[in-house]
């Protein structure tokens, strides 16, 4: 029986064994996807590489949109359940995903995002603006080439005609993520990293920086970071990794749903930029303030119920 089979591996060979199933899972998946493609749409991405090429003349959006679905699947989803099963006796203690939170914990999870956003879009501003030395001038125009790549592909995935269009974007760039990677980073990384060098603190910054590397775009690398970081202290606050998925689903949500209204015509441009252009340090002041105050309720909360 593999159930809690690996429990008494040491930290380190825990985390060799979580990354390892990681990969084989994404490996598979990623077959996978290249079947049902050629099912679902006729696409051989076997034999013509450039059917998915998001700079082609006329990119497959809806094949793209699929075959990234089963890969974050497989990358995400699939790999936290198998590590939980092998390491521990109780999949969904291990993954914190039976514990139970109030729903004051969700709301302010909630309201963290809301008034988190002008601080988030100020650091992603500073952070685009870093320059290397003149001796790494090749890695940082690898760096923004790779950037620029990212925000052509969100581009496209955002460019939004219907509801329809809407609602699957909210699967795909809300949803599954918000899901899987704080199943991975937060259910099993951080706990792992947490253990591993005897700190909340340190699991929580690594997990979080494995997070942010893990998108392949260091101009928003920083961002990603902090967001990474709360959302691991929002599972060591509340206990219950449903509050950091609901925190990164409102987050990654809120992007997708801007996008469509600005689309639309129905908010400005400026409506997803608040905090890195006009007024960029006053709003990002205030937003850190209301951001500290809500962490500190959040971390009195839990410290008098630590205490009762």
């Amino acid at each position: 029986m593999l159930k809690g089979r690996f429990s008494q591996l040491s930290n380190f060979n825990q985390i060799l064994l979580s990354l390892s199933l990681v990969v084989g899972s994404s490996f598979i998946l990623l077959f996978i996807g290249s079947l049902l493609c050629y099912l679902f749409f006729g696409i051989n991405i076997m034999t013509d590489t450039n059917a998915l090429d998001i700079n082609g003349a006329n990119p497959n959006i809806p094949a793209l949109k699929f075959y990234q679905a089963v890969y974050s699947t497989g990358m995400f989803i699939i790999p936290p359940f198998i590590i939980a099963y092998l390491i521990s006796f109780n999949v969904g203690a291990y993954l914190k995903i039976n514990q139970n939170a109030k729903l004051s914990s969700f709301f302010q999870a909630f309201l963290l995002i809301l008034v988190s956003l002008p601080l988030i879009n100020m650091m992603g501003e500073l952070n685009s603006q870093i320059h290397f030395p003149d001796f790494l001038n090749g890695i940082e125009q690898w760096m923004r080439e790779t950037e620029e790549h990212a925000a052509l592909v969100t581009q496209k995935f955002l460019k939004m005609d219907h509801l329809g269009d809407l609602l699957s974007n909210l699967l795909l760039i809300a949803v599954i993520p918000a899901l899987g990677e704080e199943l991975l980073f937060r259910g099993v990384l951080q706990k792992q990293f947490s253990k591993m060098t005897g700190s909340i603190h340190w699991g929580i910054f690594i997990s979080a920086a494995l997070f942010s590397a893990l998108h392949m775009q260091f101009f928003g690398f920083f961002p990603r970071l902090f967001l990474g970081m709360l959302f691991g202290y929002l599972l060591v606050w509340t206990g219950s990794l449903w509050v950091p998925i609901l925190a990164h689903l409102v987050n990654n949500g809120l992007a997708v749903t801007a996008s469509y209204f600005i689309g639309k015509g129905q908010l400005p441009q400026e409506a997803d930029s608040i905090g890195s252009s006009n007024l960029m340090w006053e709003t990002s002041l205030i937003s850190l303030i209301l951001f500290s105050a809500l962490v500190y309720q959040l971390f009195r909360t839990r410290k008098r119920q630590i205490e009762s």
